[in-house]
């Protein structure tokens, strides 16, 4: 299991109330969501918001899991809003602050390598405060969920609003709702497309799982628990996988090694020494010159204890490469076995 995907069936366990017990003091989201309803329609009153068309009842065929008694189904734009950033021309970026200018974060700002840009701040419609949470919209970076920095958005992230009293619904547990596979999977596989990102309108199908209050804490609380435990797997893993991408290479070297230092194979005292087949080669090399086939060369030097670079069997024997062989320069050692 990669890393990925532990986290993933964190996240999915966390959704699906099975990462923590549940505690009948603690309340149901049912009631949970009557405090919500009564805070819309409070809101509704005073002319905050709009009273919106209801949304559809969710049907039993929608329902992707089992969640715990004392939790709730809910759909998302019941309790979510989904706002796309503004872009305005690049003529107006600057990469300095100045006055009357502001952040325009990008997801690039949000990785390993930030650069930023400030524009103008009447040309910016969207901002952020810290904390707030933003989804990427577009391509390769569809899913990503960051948490948001004071400042403006473009277009390619869309900022998550609570439609109510957000201390009704945790923060943090939305944030990992968005992270976890319920959310991941609905998104890439109902996006309309990989450029044309999504709106609040895309995401009417998707549900969100409520649980009560206390318990949304006590899932983010086991969730970070666990997240320094995931990454230390991680680095083990990654570790791992690149112990297996050099295997083979490292693997073949290890056997030519030990070939040559004479522990791939059981010596046998049947077939003779190094020492015999290097006066038969000697005695060859004798018969050449006196035949004139081949020139009587200077002798080279002994072989001393500092060269030998690792032990070899008995029956080896270490010798000058240039004393058995003509093609190969003089100086090398060689292993007769």
């Amino acid at each position: 299991m990669t890393p990925q995907e532990l986290k993933s069936s964190i996240l999915q366990l966390a959704v699906q109330g099975r990462l923590v017990e549940q505690r009948p003091e603690e309340g149901t989201a049912e009631e949970l969501y009557r405090q919500i309803q009564e805070e819309k329609q409070r809101l509704i009153k005073e002319g905050k918001i709009k009273k919106e068309k209801p949304l559809p009842e969710i049907t039993e065929e929608e329902v992707p899991f089992d969640i715990p008694k004392t939790w709730k189904w809910v759909r998302h734009n019941c309790f979510f809003e989904v706002i796309g950033g503004s872009q305005p021309p690049k003529s107006n970026f600057i990469d300095y602050q100045a006055d009357g200018y502001v952040r325009l974060f990008q997801i690039r700002d949000y990785g390993k390598n930030p650069v930023p840009v400030f524009v103008p701040i009447d040309k910016v419609s969207k901002f952020t405060r810290k904390g707030d949470i933003l989804l990427a919209r577009y391509g390769a970076s569809l899913g990503k969920v960051f948490w948001a920095e004071d400042g403006a958005y473009n277009v390619a992230m869309a900022r998550v609003t609570p439609l109510y009293d957000h201390d009704l619904v945790f923060r943090k547990y939305i944030y990992y709702y968005y992270l976890s596979p319920l959310y991941q999977l609905f998104i890439k596989n109902n996006t309309r497309s990989a450029q044309a990102g999504f709106n609040k309108d895309d995401l009417i199908k998707l549900l969100f799982p409520l649980p009560p209050f206390s318990e949304q804490k006590r899932i983010v609380a086991k969730i970070e628990e666990l997240l320094p435990l995931i990454d230390r797997y991680e680095q083990a893993w990654s570790k791992l996988e690149a112990f297996n991408k050099r295997f083979p290479d490292d693997m073949q070297k290890s056997v030519l090694q030990m070939a040559i230092q004479g522990k791939l194979v059981e010596q046998r005292p049947e077939e003779g020494t190094g020492e015999e087949l290097y006066r038969q080669i000697q005695a060859e090399k004798q018969r050449l010159i006196k035949d004139g086939k081949i020139k009587k060369e200077k002798p080279l030097p002994e072989i001393s204890d500092d060269e030998i670079p690792f032990d070899i069997p008995e029956s080896w024997k270490w010798v000058r490469w240039g004393t058995i062989a003509k093609s190969i320069q003089y100086g090398y050692n060689a292993r007769l076995t």
